[in-house]
């Protein structure tokens, strides 16, 4: 699928990432790395979105897991598990585990 070099910058000013753009625009990754490069732009790869503590530790008391707090804050489960290591707490997957083994 071919794409123009406008909707390509949108998505790149937008902040999203290689994999976010490639996906919205239907193309691979690496059609999405070439074409940034080739206009001389950086790749948005390693960017992160911004995460606020505070909603990560209000979905962490309702229970919610590191997989479910990523996917809710359209973030990666790894920039969560830091977080909660940050606040000092664990992911609830091990307390809803031990829940489901009781039975």
């Amino acid at each position: 699928m071919k794409f123009s070099d406008e909707e390509l910058l949108e998505l790149y000013r937008q902040g999203l990432t290689n994999k976010e753009i490639a996906d919205r625009l239907g193309v691979t990754q690496a059609s999405v790395h070439y074409r940034l490069q080739k206009l001389g732009f950086l790749n948005n790869y390693h960017v992160e979105k911004t995460i606020d503590p505070e909603q990560v530790e209000v979905l962490h008391k309702m229970g919610v897991t590191n997989v479910g707090i990523a996917l809710l804050l359209q973030t990666s489960v790894l920039a969560i598990s830091q977080h909660l290591k940050e606040l000092g707490l664990k992911d609830n997957y091990y307390r809803l585990k031990e829940i489901v083994s009781r039975g």
